[in-house]
């Protein structure tokens, strides 16, 4: 029984320092040497009074208040099913509150997760005329940096391009 006890805990003493330090620290360092700036979150910088300062990931939605951002997709988390009665109420409430027709649907639907920081191509065209009034910005212009700020591949109709918010808003916040 003696015997056994030691070969137990000797056993779980090799997997603790295999699987919980020699493993993390690889996993760690493989990240930081080869992945780094995802690995630390994919941090968006600026210069500001000679300084860098984070305003945002390219990974991580942020909310933009006012006209003259692009909006991203609704923040609220939502796990509820798309033929739910409450799934429709929220959707019809966004869509009354948003002017235009044909709105395209990431405009109107939540994420499961809340935090989504690209939007379709659609649903940033579809807010350009908006944020060109706003910013006294041509159309066109607003639209050259919303194309900009495109990512993903397309081959042929097979596409998984969309449009980064927190890019565009950069963008836009710099050209005036």
């Amino acid at each position: 029984m003696k015997k056994i006890m030691i070969a137990s805990l000797k056993s779980i003493l090799v997997f603790t320092l295999l699987c919980g330090v020699v493993y993390t620290v690889a996993v760690t360092l493989v990240g930081q040497v080869v992945f780094s700036a995802q690995a630390n979150g994919s941090l968006v910088k600026k210069q500001e009074a000679g300084k860098e300062v984070v305003i945002g990931s390219k990974l991580i939605g942020q909310k933009f208040e006012g006209e003259q951002y692009l909006q991203g997709r609704p923040t609220e988390v939502s796990q509820l099913s798309p033929v739910s009665k409450e799934q429709k109420e929220r959707v019809e409430q966004r869509v009354e509150k948003i002017d235009g027709t044909d709105i395209p649907v990431d405009l109107v639907t939540a994420s499961a997760s809340g935090v989504d920081p690209e939007i379709s191509i659609e649903g940033a065209l579809f807010q350009s005329e908006r944020i060109a009034t706003a910013r006294n910005m041509k159309k066109d212009d607003v639209r050259a940096i919303i194309k900009q700020n495109i990512t993903g591949i397309k081959i042929g109709t097979i596409t998984s391009q969309r449009v980064n918010v927190l890019g565009v808003n950069q963008m836009l916040d710099e050209s005036e």
